[in-house]
């Protein structure tokens, strides 16, 4: 596999053709925290700002469930903003859509401004080091309104058997690798760079040292045992989905 950067994985044409739906839909899970947001939300969610958008899938099903007044949708790949605003067009949401071609960490902040910030399709994932994730997650927290809501997915620690052994050997390391236990290679297409996959207890460290409250973290396997469903941590991706409040 070639190595690459996150930027450059994300604008190769075979990685965003895997991306692209027109016809959308949620996960379970997504639908999930959808509904835990306008629960927990004290105000109905007009304003939504979307972080690593790719080719707006979200974008329409936020639109669906939601529907705002406005959302800023902001992604690092010029090419996937591409393709996303072809889609906007095609489902009649490019007034209602900004879009920005932007590092989540470098983008303006725009305090007490949204009702609800996503992190959907493990975006976080991708920001390898400590103290760029915890700057992403400190300005979402600020620029959230009181009462707002974040929600997202991010990869787990633990799942397969060669994915868990990994980590806990890792772990083992901890004294030495500090905040680096959590690296790993990933990708796909060929390409391979460097990722974060958290555990349940850093996740939500990381959420409540940005000042979130009322913060809650669930690996996939916890999520479908609370439905009584039951779910193969050993061969599923056992992603964590989190909520949390401003």
């Amino acid at each position: 596999m070639k190595k690459t950067t996150n930027k450059e994985f994300w604008e190769d044409q075979k990685v965003i053709d895997t991306q692209d739906q027109t016809e959308t839909i949620l996960a379970d899970f997504e639908l999930f925290l959808f509904e835990q947001a306008k629960i927990k939300s004290l105000h109905k969610i007009e304003t939504v700002k979307i972080i690593g958008c790719g080719t707006g899938r979200e974008i329409n099903e936020v639109v669906k469930f939601f529907n705002p007044e406005t959302i800023l949708a902001l992604d690092i790949s010029e090419n996937m903003i591409k393709k996303c605003n072809e889609n906007l067009a095609l489902w009649g949401l490019s007034d209602k859509v900004t879009t920005l071609v932007s590092n989540a960490k470098d983008v303006q902040l725009q305090e007490n401004t949204y009702d609800l910030i996503t992190f959907l399709n493990s975006v976080m994932t991708y920001v390898p080091e400590k103290r760029e994730r915890e700057l992403i997650f400190k300005n979402a927290h600020k620029e959230l309104k009181p009462n707002g809501v974040v929600i997202g997915t991010v990869h787990n620690q633990i799942g397969t058997f060669k994915k868990t052994a990994y980590f806990k050997v890792r772990s083992l390391l901890k004294i030495f690798l500090k905040h680096k236990v959590g690296q790993r290679m990933t990708g796909f297409k060929g390409f391979k760079f460097l990722g974060y996959y958290f555990s349940k207890s850093e996740l939500l460290s990381e959420l409540k040292q940005a000042g979130f409250k009322n913060v809650q973290v669930l690996s996939l396997e916890e999520f479908y045992k609370s439905k009584g469903v039951f779910y193969n941590r050993k061969t599923g991706y056992n992603n964590l989905i989190f909520i949390a409040e401003s």
